[in-house]
């Protein structure tokens, strides 16, 4: 056999083998439609294929470099809800997001992302297709859920390694920075937005030097205690208790912020399951910490944690 056509179907053998298991995100998606929708788009049809768009972009894309197998890929849910029709094929949504990852050696998941955005507004044609977006403005919708798959890889990462999840932080910031101006300042995106509770602000949270303590305590969370609670449960319910109190910190130093509210919703039932069988010294602290990163939440510590 002529060896450089032996070595051309390696390569090529190799770059399918590569082709199959490189997408890293494997999502459950959901499209439904809920008020008053206009009988021009009033076909199921069409929302099943931009359905059938988002699976394509979100589960068929290759995001970072990395290859994952499929047993690797991120498992999440994503509910595209639209709520209202605008004038020709525009839309206003809500998003429904949350991941998650397996703890190690046990049967355990644990979620990593909930996040509700109402703010979700765009254009879409029957069969458009929806783009891998970075640096580079094709339209609002697949700009939003680039962002999103970027969101999601980061927040994966940073449970497995230090600030593990920078590069795909920083892609998401540049789908922030390559807008169209008349997404821009739209309040989903704008840096101005009542509240600071939008993709801006999230992001600019997790990239904040202030922040960084939060960073380090959530790899040690899931590393150091989650994924060490089969080898001594006590340990890493102590271990847990440090990094909520690092956490504790980084609120104090960022008070009020996106990020770490969004921490204690995402980890609220987890944290009173970790902690409901430890000491009432762990309890009151834990109660003290989460008190402090959201007093929303009081009742529901006071009430479940005792």
């Amino acid at each position: 056999m002529n060896i450089k056509f032996f070595f051309a179907i390696i390569l090529l053998t190799c770059s399918l083998n590569q082709g199959v298991f490189s997408q890293e995100l494997n999502f459950k998606v959901s499209v439904i439609t809920q008020g008053s929708i206009n009988s021009v788009t009033n076909d199921q049809v069409f929302f099943k294929n931009l359905e059938k768009g988002i699976i394509e972009l979100m589960n068929n894309t290759q995001w970072g470099e990395d290859v994952y197998k499929d047993y690797e890929k991120i498992k999440g849910n994503l509910q595209l809800t639209i709520t209202e029709e605008a004038q020709g094929v525009g839309f206003r949504a809500e998003i429904a997001l949350q991941t998650e990852r397996p703890v190690y050696n046990s049967s355990y998941i644990t979620p990593l992302l909930s996040i509700i955005d109402k703010s979700v507004v765009f254009t879409y044609s029957d069969l458009q297709p929806l783009l891998k977006t970075t640096n580079t403005f094709y339209d609002n919708l697949s700009s939003i859920l680039s962002y999103y798959a970027y969101l999601s890889i980061g927040m994966d990462y940073e449970s497995f390694r230090i600030n593990g999840g920078e590069p795909f932080f920083l892609k998401a910031q540049e789908v922030i920075s390559s807008l169209s101006p008349v997404y821009a300042r739209d309040e989903g995106w704008g840096n101005t937005s009542l509240g600071k509770r939008n993709r801006f602000w999230l992001i600019e949270n997790i990239l904040s030097p202030r922040l960084r303590q939060f960073r380090q305590a959530f790899y040690e969370y899931h590393r150091l205690a989650l994924d060490k609670m089969y080898e001594d449960s006590d340990k890493s319910r102590a271990v847990l208790l440090s990094n909520l109190t690092s956490i504790g910190q980084a609120n104090l130093e960022y008070p009020d912020s996106f990020l770490l509210t969004m921490f204690g919703d995402v980890k609220k039932n987890e944290i009173l399951d970790i902690f409901k069988i430890g000491d009432k010294g762990q309890k009151d602290k834990v109660k003290a910490i989460m008190n402090g990163i959201d007093p929303t939440k009081r009742s529901f510590y006071e009430n479940n944690l005792n």
